[in-house]
């Protein structure tokens, strides 16, 4: 870390030692009420009772709401570990981001838990837990409507929301949020989405409640692709996107993702005795979510920015001018030859629209029993069964004018060795693939899992104890729809081996409360889990090949917290350590080294991350408030991981399982240095301002395990300077912005009417790097005789310059 960095952490270290408390952060894309925050008084309790102590006993992610919108917009892995680390539970069962927004419309509230922190969640993130629950009554303002505008992703979206007694102790809750339109900093993207839910509730006075959800998000998204840093410089476009191109005259994007995935959860809680409750929530999400992007067969790719098409491969002055210019048909995709490549081909496809499909089924039964066995211990014990089903294809989406595309493996067509083993479907060879035809690859990954839990929470005046056991057994198997002619009968057909896992989870918690405003705590973690099951399979596609040594990944982790709470000051500080070992990855690619298209396992991941979070909310008046946070930490591969490459026609090997140079690399995406500041001012008749800053610093690309092996490395880094090209990691430059939001609200007796205007990245900064990640191809240059290699071009993506969200909102 450099003196630089340090500086500006002691900086924000120095704030942090005065007195402060913060409102709520908020999704720049939500209709919100900034002023609520200053009109809630904080609680103060008299007396030095056991209930004293448990309010600042309570757990709250105090960095993660203060950072949530007011950090750079890069990519922010958080602790150095991916979003599955982060999860969001509603009565143990895990909710997605797609239904967060409408499950808040829907009225429930968060209780947001940082990294080991003792929680009544069994099963929560290793760093963060966000429980979700729904309050008892109704809502003095039953009623909203908000409208907003924005720049970003699209352009006009609004939201409805109503709250209404039924009778018999029923209550309705409907609510729905509406976007459409294209963003206006890049061509290709744009939003129609509509999610829309209901709630309805039965309670019987405080004997037992009843909640039933149904939440539909439906959406058609164009996203747009990372590419190189060439392509970006020639157009002079940081957020130039692939993507899309010209068909007829009009936009035409290729990377499209349409998604329906409802959601339908019951949670049932019910006092059975007068010191046991018990809490019942089933949960089912389902439906289909599609990824469209284009196929060619037997022809050139399609995509204007692969290497062979730019001017530093092809070396002609004419090519780095239509770069220059903007050419529509080398900076973008020509729709129209494609469709006229089609019109010569006689009928056969030689490009297509494909589709790629997965269906869900994710069902999850939490069963949870609370006994309170004395006044200072409570015993939490239960079960819980989830299965999670996913089945994959393609589908044709638009052969572009052909007439057909034949299902066989286009890849193979002129091979002198598999050439005569062409049928993707062998039970169906030769079939004519048309619109909505499925084709190619057909395979379900299965995971089903069941674990049982008792959790010892112990409370006394200063003294608080917490003890978790949980331990399971996992199952993991692939079924195969088609049967490859390249690996006939059971090898790709029918079900997999089944692969079985005991996951485990041990944890302890302990704190005391030094006075009425001081706690400290210590928590420690051991746990296993079950890995992701596409990583367990070679070619998931149309292999049941599975790793020879499959392992439970295996996460050990520590955390002491200090937490200050008082009238104008709260301040939460946390030291923390995580080791993640046994991590596996699978991944296909075309191996410029052996000229064959092969299969890529790496194995033995290690990950350790070490740091400190600290955020504070002071209360500089009653209309003045100010945030601090800050974190510092090293995040790093601790292993060489171990990798082995099959060919993926007949999974001879390729590389034998040699190591990779991975150890001492930095997790991608993931800052060592991070800190943000927001001022918040709250005037007469409902003014107010919000302005923050955000720093990011000593962020790196995502690294490829491939490229460090002996085998590229070794053979193809035959100098030093190559030699590093391969095993070096790129830094990425840091990141920093400044926002700010303007607010009116207005009251109408029970009504209030809110206009915001929120402004991101205010600078205006262009060339700030949202993330990258190393290619896992290789380029060969020839000199002669001579042969020379060297890693393909980092891939990245941009932050959007200035930005704007508009919102009017109504609550009545």
């Amino acid at each position: 870390m450099s003196n630089g960095h340090f500086s500006l952490l002691a900086i924000v270290m120095v704030g942090l030692s005065y007195p402060m408390t913060s409102a709520a952060q908020q999704h720049p894309d939500d209709a919100y009420y900034p002023y609520a925050g200053r009109e809630e008084r904080p609680v103060r309790l008299q007396t030095d009772t056991t209930l004293f102590y448990r309010a600042i006993q309570g757990p709250a992610d105090l960095y993660g709401i203060s950072t949530d919108f007011t950090l750079p917009g890069v990519a922010l892995a958080r602790r150095g570990c991916g979003y599955a680390s982060e999860r969001t539970q509603l009565s143990g069962i895990d909710i997605s981001y797609h239904y967060l927004g409408l499950m808040r419309l829907l009225g429930a509230e968060e209780q947001r838990i940082a990294g080991l922190q003792s929680s009544p969640a069994p099963f929560g993130g290793a760093v963060s837990t966000t429980q979700l629950h729904f309050p008892a009554g109704e809502p003095l303002q039953p009623y909203l409507v908000s409208v907003r505008f924005s720049d970003r992703n699209y352009r006009f979206g609004s939201r409805v929301a109503a709250t209404r007694r039924l009778g018999h102790g029923w209550q309705l809750t409907a609510a729905a949020d509406f976007r459409t339109g294209r963003d206006l900093h890049v061509e290709g993207v744009f939003t129609n989405a509509l999610t829309a839910g209901v709630r309805l509730t039965r309670r019987w006075d405080k004997q037992g409640e009843l909640s039933l959800v149904c939440i539909v998000p439906t959406s058609v998204r164009g996203t747009r692709l990372t590419t190189s840093e060439e392509a970006f410089q020639l157009t002079g476009d940081r957020l130039y996107n692939p993507a899309w191109g010209y068909q007829d005259g009009r936009v035409r994007n290729s990377r499209v993702r349409r998604e329906t995935l409802p959601l339908a959860a019951a949670v049932w809680e019910r006092q059975l005795t007068a010191s046991t409750r018990l809490s019942a929530s089933a949960g089912v999400e389902a439906g289909k979510s599609r990824y469209s992007m284009l196929g060619w067969y037997d022809a050139r790719t399609p995509m204007p920015d692969n290497y062979r098409y730019l001017p530093s491969y092809t070396g002609d002055r004419a090519t780095e001018q239509a770069w220059l210019t903007r050419d529509p048909r080398y900076t973008q995709i020509d729709w129209d030859e494609l469709i006229r490549e089609n019109r010569m081909a006689g009928g056969e496809a030689v490009y297509a629209l494909e589709d790629r499909v997965e269906r869900l089924w994710d069902a999850t039964l939490h069963l949870s029993f609370t006994t309170e066995a004395e006044r200072r211990l409570t015993l939490r014990y239960g079960a819980q069964l989830q299965l999670d089903d996913r089945r994959n294809y393609k589908q044709m989406r638009d052969l572009l004018e052909a007439d057909y595309l034949t299902d066989i493996d286009q890849f193979l067509v002129d091979d002198d060795t598999y050439g005569t083993l062409l049928q993707n479907d062998l039970r169906h060879p030769d079939r004519k693939i048309r619109r909505g035809d499925r084709f190619a690859y057909d395979y379900s990954l299965t995971t089903r899992s069941a674990e049982v839990y008792l959790q010892a929470d112990y409370r006394s005046d200063r003294f608080r104890g917490e003890v978790l056991l949980a331990v399971g057994s996992g199952a993991v198997s692939r079924r195969g729809h088609y049967e490859k002619e390249l690996f006939p009968g059971s090898q790709s057909f029918g079900r997999s081996r089944v692969m079985r896992f005991s996951p485990y989870r041990l944890k302890f918690s302990g704190g005391w409360a030094f006075t009425p405003r001081h706690y400290v705590e210590l928590s420690l973690l051991a746990a296993a889990e079950i890995p992701d099951a596409e990583d367990l399979f070679y070619q998931p596609l149309y292999n049941n090949r599975t790793l020879t040594d499959a392992k439970a990944g295996r996460t050990y982790g520590a955390e002491l917290t200090y937490r200050l709470t008082g009238p104008t000051v709260n301040l939460q500080t946390s030291l923390f350590a995580l080791l993640r070992l046994d991590g596996s990855q699978t991944l296909r690619y075309y191996d410029d080294m052996s000229y064959v298209y092969c299969d890529l396992a790496v194995t033995g991941i290690g990950i350790r991350s070490l740091g400190i979070e600290t955020a504070a909310e002071i209360r500089l008046s009653d209309r003045w408030r100010l945030t601090l946070a800050a974190s510092a930490g090293s995040y790093r591969y601790v292993r060489d991981p171990r990798v082995e490459v099959l060919s993926d026609v007949d999974n001879t090997p390729v590389d034998r399982g040699s190591a990779s140079r991975m150890g001492g690399c930095r997790v991608g995406g993931a800052p060592a240095v991070t800190a943000s500041a927001e001022l918040s001012w709250f005037g007469r008749r409902g003014w107010g301002i919000h302005t923050s800053a955000g720093y990011a610093a000593e962020r790196y690309v995502e690294p490829m395990a491939l490229r460090r092996t002996d085998r590229l490395a070794g053979q193809g880094g035959i100098t030093q300077e190559a030699f590093a090209a391969f095993t070096r990691q790129e830094r990425l430059p840091d990141a920093f912005t400044l926002d700010a939001s303007l607010f009116r609200s207005f009251w109408f007796e029970r009504s209030r009417l809110t206009v915001a205007l929120l402004l991101r990245n205010l600078l205006g900064d262009s060339d700030m790097v949202y993330s990258g990640y190393e290619s896992l191809r290789v380029r060969r240059i020839r000199s002669g005789d001579a042969t020379f290699y060297t890693p393909q071009a980092t891939r990245y993506s941009y932050v959007p310059p200035r930005s704007f969200y508009v919102t009017v909102s109504c609550r009545f």
